[in-house]
């Protein structure tokens, strides 16, 4: 398709970028952006609908914070972003807050409530990160000025465990959506600040859950978006997108049965890898299924009108194609051998004797754990995993657009096709 017919097309069309959570794999969001965001602007594509969950919030604000610029600019202050994430910069190093840790642990365990241990790992660095890289007047301006639309970034409420997608939007964009009541998810419109992208990306446990006070009728504390989200497109759907992108860290294609490695003997990072699949990778599969499975259903005129009936009883909106473009790991054991790599290279004794505090962790997740590398892909806070990372993503991201030369699909995923 030519320029010329991309910006005829373009005109009047809503995109929305959809960044899912990563923890430090979010480097691979930023090397797949490097290659999407000048396609989606060569194209009069670029997105104005903005949703992230945990670390993908934080890119979210940083990208709505530099709408303004052009697309190459844009994707390199995001990889200067991404260079100032180290470690130092994210969280306190274990042995400073042991002791605090110790006493707070102790004082609940004998009543003393007032005190409580709600993480054992302080994100003091990372506030202070977070309020220094993305410039806040720019991100309320471009939202303002209808440069972005919306920006949302998602939390999980601790007490009611509702999903929460803080939104500031342009005041043209009119009123946010309200999902049933059954999804167990809603809107608030607020100013974005730092507490909200703390609250996205606290990992519940590992990091403090962050009170939030803004807007009033969401205030209360607040954990990682990733844990109870179920449907990461579905904001962007509701939002109104013509066309979606979306880039996730977690594998696009589910693990193959494998009976023999059933039988070998699992620890604690083992269980922990697990449970992080489930919540990063399978809502985000899942939800791609859907909406191809959605695509074709309305494909066809006699289906499609029976579900416009069936929504039109619901008091919502008719189902619609909407096109997509999808970025994400092939295999999960992408950026888990990428990570264990740079761990082994960087983390071995001299490493260790420096920062400890990963090879800690490490240990105390088993170290020969096969998973561990799973584990660790989201707690390398390393420039070097960065890099590799996002070259990973630059890579597959550069795929994406070699198999899909328009860039967009409605088809289900060859990965994602059952049998």
């Amino acid at each position: 398709m030519s320029d010329e017919r991309h910006a005829a097309v373009a005109q009047d069309e809503r995109i929305a970028l959809v960044l899912d959570a990563g923890g430090a794999r979010s480097a691979y969001q930023v090397g797949a952006l490097q290659v999407l965001l000048p396609e989606l602007a060569r194209r009069r594509q670029r997105p104005t609908l903005l949703i992230g969950t945990s670390a993908g919030g934080l890119l979210t604000a940083a990208l709505a914070a530099t709408a303004h610029l052009d697309a190459e600019e844009q994707a390199a202050h995001l990889l200067d972003v991404l260079r100032g994430a180290t470690k130092k910069n994210v969280m306190q190093p274990l042995w400073r807050q042991a002791p605090a840790v110790v006493a707070r642990y102790a004082s609940e365990t004998i009543g003393a409530s007032r005190f409580r241990l709600r993480g054992f790992v302080g994100t003091g660095p990372l506030a202070r990160t977070l309020e220094r890289s993305i410039d806040w007047d720019r991100l309320h301006r471009n939202v303002d000025d209808g440069v972005v639309e919306i920006a949302a970034v998602t939390a999980t409420s601790v007490r009611t465990g509702w999903v929460t997608m803080f939104a500031e939007a342009t005041g043209a964009f009119g009123d946010l959506p309200t999902p049933p009541r059954a999804h167990h998810r809603r809107y608030a419109a607020t100013r974005l600040g730092v507490p909200h992208l703390l609250a996205s990306s606290a990992i519940p446990a590992l990091f403090p859950s962050v009170e939030v006070t803004e807007p009033a009728e969401a205030a209360g504390w607040y954990v990682d978006g990733a844990t109870r989200r179920r449907v990461p497109l579905a904001p962007a759907l509701e939002l109104g997108a013509d066309r979606v992108v979306v880039v996730g860290t977690g594998s696009l294609r589910p693990s193959e049965p494998d009976p023999e490695a059933d039988l070998g003997r699992v620890d604690l990072g083992d269980s922990g890898a697990t449970l992080l699949g489930a919540v990063m990778d399978d809502p985000l599969r899942h939800d791609l299924r859907r909406l191809a499975s959605l695509n074709g259903l309305v494909s066809d005129d006699a289906v499609r009108a029976g579900l416009d009936q069936h929504r039109a009883r619901m008091n919502r909106p008719p189902y619609r194609i909407t096109p997509y473009a999808a970025v994400a790991p092939h295999t999960g054991e992408e950026l888990a051998g990428v990570a264990m790599g740079v761990f082994r290279a960087n983390h071995g004794l001299r490493g260790s004797l420096l920062d400890p505090d990963l090879q800690l962790v490490h240990r105390l997740l088993g170290s020969d754990s096969p998973l561990q590398g799973e584990m660790l892909s989201y707690l390398l806070f390393d420039p070097d995993f960065f890099d590799a990372a996002a070259d990973l993503g630059r890579r597959e991201a550069e795929e994406w657009m070699a198999d899909n030369p328009d860039l967009w699909r409605t088809a289900p995923l060859p990965a994602l096709t059952e049998d």
